[in-house]
C-alpha cells in the first residue's frame, strides 16, 4: 500500500476497534489533509462526519458528501484530498476480502459506490463504540464489519427502489400531459429514467396492469370526459386522445363503457348525470394502443 501522510497528517487517529481481519476507526485532518495515493487492500465504507473531500479513484475525481456511505473496493487506486479550509473528519470500516462470503463479495463488486447512511448504521456505530479491541470480542468484531458490509447493500437497494418508484411517477407525469401524441408512450418510456422491461414489472407490481394498458385506460377516460364537457365532435375528441380514428375510439368507448360515444353524450346533456361505468375488458381481448 502506497501512502502519503505529511504535516497535513491527522489531528487524531482513533482506531476504534480492530482485529487481524477488521478495522473500523475516525480521523480528523488538517485544513489541506491528502491520504494517497494508495492502492485499496479491503473492502471499506466510508462516511464522512465533517468537512468536504474528494477522491479520485482510478482516475476520476468524485466529491464526497456527508451522511452518505461510499464503498471502496479491493484494487482500487485513490486519492484523498480534504477541504483546504477547515478540518475534516471521517468514519471507516475495513473488512479483508479473506472473511468476506463469495455471495457476499460477489454483490459488493457490483453495488453502487454509494449509499444513504441509514438508522441502522447508527445501531451498528453505536455498538462498535462500546467495543473494545480485546480478543474475546474478535469473532464479534468480524461479523461487525459484515453487518456493515450488509446493510449498505440493503440501503443501495432501498435507493434502486425508490429509483423505481420515482420512474413511475416520472411515466405518470409524461403521460398525463402528452396522452394524445402518437408516440408518447416510448417518449414516456424515456422519461422514465429506467430500462424497459424494469418499468413494466415495476408498473405492474404498482398499478396492475401495464404502461400501455393504463394509456389506452386514460386515453379512454379523458375522451369521454371530452364527451361530457365539451362540444368537440367525436373525430376531434378521437383525434386530440390519441386514436388512430372515430371507429377506433368508438369501438374501444363500448368496449370500455358499455355504450357507444353518442350515446353517452346524449344521456349526459339530455339531464342524466348520473356517471358512466367503466366495464372491466380482459387484456386478451383489448387492442394494442396506438403510441
Amino acid at each position: 500500500m502506497l501512502m502519503r501522510l505529511d504535516q497535513n497528517a491527522p489531528l487524531l487517529r482513533n482506531q476504534l476497534v480492530r482485529t487481524p481481519e477488521v478495522v473500523f476507526g475516525e480521523v480528523t485532518y488538517r485544513p489541506g489533509g491528502v491520504c494517497g495515493p494508495r492502492i485499496q487492500p479491503d473492502f471499506e465504507l466510508l462516511v464522512l462526519h465533517a468537512g468536504a473531500c474528494t477522491v479520485t479513484l482510478d482516475g476520476a475525481v468524485v466529491p464526497l458528501t456527508s451522511r452518505s456511505v461510499y464503498l471502496f473496493r479491493p484494487g482500487g487506486r485513490e486519492l484523498f484530498r480534504f477541504a483546504a479550509e477547515n478540518e475534516s473528519s471521517h468514519f471507516w470500516c475495513a473488512v479483508a476480502p479473506s472473511v468476506v462470503p463469495d455471495d457476499l463479495r460477489s454483490r459488493l463488486i457490483h453495488a453502487p459506490f454509494v449509499a444513504p447512511w441509514t438508522e441502522v448504521f447508527d445501531a451498528l456505530y453505536a455498538t462498535v463504540t462500546k467495543l473494545g479491541s480485546s480478543r474475546n470480542r474478535a469473532d464479534l468484531i468480524d461479523r461487525l464489519g459484515l453487518c456493515f458490509l450488509s446493510e449498505f447493500l440493503a440501503a443501495s437497494q432501498e435507493i434502486d427502489e425508490q429509483a423505481e418508484a420515482s420512474a413511475v411517477r416520472l411515466f405518470l407525469n409524461y403521460i398525463e400531459r402528452h396522452f394524445g401524441e402518437h408516440d408518447c408512450l416510448e417518449a414516456a418510456h424515456r422519461a422514465a429514467r429506467l430500462s424497459r422491461n424494469a418499468l413494466i414489472y415495476k408498473f405492474r407490481t404498482e398499478m396492475r396492469l401495464t404502461p400501455a394498458r393504463y394509456l389506452w385506460r386514460l386515453r379512454v377516460e379523458r375522451g369521454v370526459t371530452m364527451l361530457k364537457e365539451t362540444g368537440f365532435t367525436i373525430s376531434e375528441i378521437a383525434e386530440r386522445c390519441g386514436f388512430k380514428d372515430p371507429f377506433h375510439f368508438s369501438k374501444q368507448v363500448k368496449r370500455h363503457f358499455g355504450l357507444p360515444p353518442k350515446s353517452i353524450r346524449n344521456r349526459y346533456w339530455s339531464g342524466n348525470r348520473e356517471e358512466t361505468t367503466e366495464g372491466h375488458s380482459s387484456e386478451e381481448t383489448a387492442q394494442k394502443p396506438n403510441g
